[in-house]
């Protein structure tokens, strides 16, 4: 009898001890959580003030490099003024102009070389006749005098006839008519002499579809090659 109650004894303390163990187990495993979880918040936290510090460093350097940006550019801007270019405008070695300055585009651009390879692309620069009408070494057609004296600049004689068989006013009516109409013809992005070649030969709208004759291309490659226009 006292055997049995021996055994039964010593079941009950081992029970005891491995509940004992257990609820120490639990507990250590609770205080595990708990650390791993305050020591991810503070991590995050760090990561966090560390991401605001470097924003605010970066806006700053951006602010400071704007104002020390802007101050050069201000010299930049002056010493071309100095140097008698406004704007930061460059002086090209040949004529052409940018497509947004079309609206800009005067009879200056025009120059007598262009002309003259306006000429020898219609005519070989001789006077030609248009329906038994002389209409200069430009070929000049009724139709593009129009065009031309509609939104003309300059004074000069009424009469499509008188004008076309004068020199300047024949000359004046294509640079009218250029400086009216002027567009990139060739679609490379610029207008150039070319471009002002293909509109007079081919019109405002034919201009940007169309070629010239094989005579009349080659005459104009043969003139801008010669003047340097290309």
């Amino acid at each position: 009898m006292s055997t049995t109650r021996t055994n039964v004894a010593a079941t009950h303390g081992d029970r005891s001890q491995q509940q004992q163990q257990q609820q120490q187990q639990q507990q250590q495993q609770q205080e595990q959580v708990i650390r791993e979880k305050y020591g991810t918040c503070r991590i995050g936290k760090l990561v966090s003030t560390a991401g605001i510090v470097v924003a605010l460093l970066l806006v700053v350097g951006a602010i400071y490099m704007h104002v020390i940006q802007k101050h050069r550019l201000g010299r930049l801007n002056i010493e071309l003024a100095a140097a008698g270019r406004r704007d930061g405008e460059v002086e090209l070695p040949f004529e052409v102009v940018t497509v947004p300055a079309v609206a800009a585009l005067g009879t200056t651009l025009l120059s007598v070389d262009c002309l003259e390879c306006i000429a020898a692309t219609a005519t070989a620069k001789r006077p030609a006749m248009c329906h038994s009408t002389p209409c200069s070494i430009y070929r000049i057609s009724r139709p593009y005098w129009q065009d031309a004296t509609r939104e003309a600049t300059h004074s000069g004689p009424e009469d499509y006839e008188t004008c076309v068989s004068n020199p300047d006013c024949a000359t004046e009516t294509v640079r009218s008519f250029i400086s009216s109409y002027a567009r990139d013809c060739d679609g490379d992005g610029v207008i150039r002499c070319r471009d002002h070649i293909l509109l007079h030969q081919l019109g405002p709208t034919g201009c940007m579809m169309g070629t010239l004759p094989p005579l009349s291309n080659n005459r104009m490659t043969d003139c801008l090659r010669v003047k340097e226009l290309e």
